[in-house]
């Protein structure tokens, strides 16, 4: 079993933004490569999470998976869940491929700040809370399968079920444009 997996969620379908994010660019690199950067800095191994129609965009030697086939397209908790069954660790480090500005200095001050958490840990601004920049200890892929099973795909939500501590984002990075979500094409 490998101490920490990284899951690099890069499946949702970019209606605002109008294409995959996950091939969106910044500063002349791919979104997904950015994140996969940040995440490989930390982890011993990365799983991208995807769609099947994005798979063959990706590079080939990366490690795809694309949902389990009976919660296939319910979000970012199936993702997480699918990795969590796939990839066995003692804790899983997340990340959208639509947070570009997140780089490997943020997901090892992250990482260490963490530390000792029972279940997960997010990152919040001023302005909001971020749960899908978090840290998981352990597998909680059953208790995901039955939410979404149930028809409870709110990841906020399920961290609620959870002891889920939230990190102040400025002790990982000052400046706070680092954590913004890219939801529009306005590069």
């Amino acid at each position: 079993m490998r101490n920490t997996v990284g899951i690099l969620l890069a499946g949702g379908l970019s209606s605002r933004f109008g294409s995959p994010k996950a091939f969106a660019r910044v500063d002349g690199v791919y979104f997904y490569e950015k994140v996969y950067k940040a995440l490989d800095a930390v982890c011993d191994q990365v799983i991208i999470v995807t769609r099947e129609e994005l798979m063959p965009l990706f590079a080939k030697e990366l490690d795809l998976v694309t949902d389990l086939p009976d919660i296939k397209g319910q979000g970012p908790l199936a993702g997480i869940c699918t990795a969590m069954k796939l990839r066995q660790a003692a804790m899983y480090m997340v990340l959208p491929c639509d947070m570009p500005y997140i780089g490997p200095e943020e997901t090892n001050a992250f990482r260490q700040l963490a530390a000792g958490t029972k279940h997960v840990t997010g990152v919040q601004t001023p302005d909001e809370k971020i749960p899908l920049f978090s840290l998981w200890k352990g597998s909680f892929a059953e208790d995901l399968e039955r939410a979404i099973n149930n028809g409870n795909l709110s990841v906020f939500d399920f961290l609620a079920s959870l002891e889920t501590r939230w990190i102040d984002a400025s002790v990982i990075h000052q400046d706070q444009g680092k954590f913004r979500n890219i939801n529009r094409n306005t590069l």
